[in-house]
């Protein structure tokens, strides 16, 4: 018995601020929906022990876009993203 070749994951794009990840589109899509509700801050020490947050006015830019397969180039001549193990959350 063999199997069915996998089918190819949609790919995306998602740049939040300066940085941009390539991603399967699915979970693009939930993070920046997630992402819609977001805003900058900066974390800092009030001289004791406790943090302050400062936020800022302004959202985080975040764009969403589609990527062919020939768009993605990968290190070492790979021609697949690897997924990596998910990862616990502690």
């Amino acid at each position: 018995m063999s199997r069915a070749p996998a089918k190819a994951v949609q790919m995306a794009c998602l740049t939040i601020g300066h940085y941009d990840y390539l991603l399967p589109s699915a979970k693009a899509m939930k993070v920046a929906e997630l992402m819609q509700d977001a805003f900058e801050c900066r974390e800092h020490y009030d001289g004791g022990t406790s943090s302050v947050y400062e936020v800022k006015a302004d959202q985080p830019n975040v764009e969403f876009k589609l990527v062919r397969p020939n768009q993605v180039r990968m290190p070492h001549g790979e021609t697949a993203a690897i997924p990596s193990k998910p990862r616990q959350l502690r």
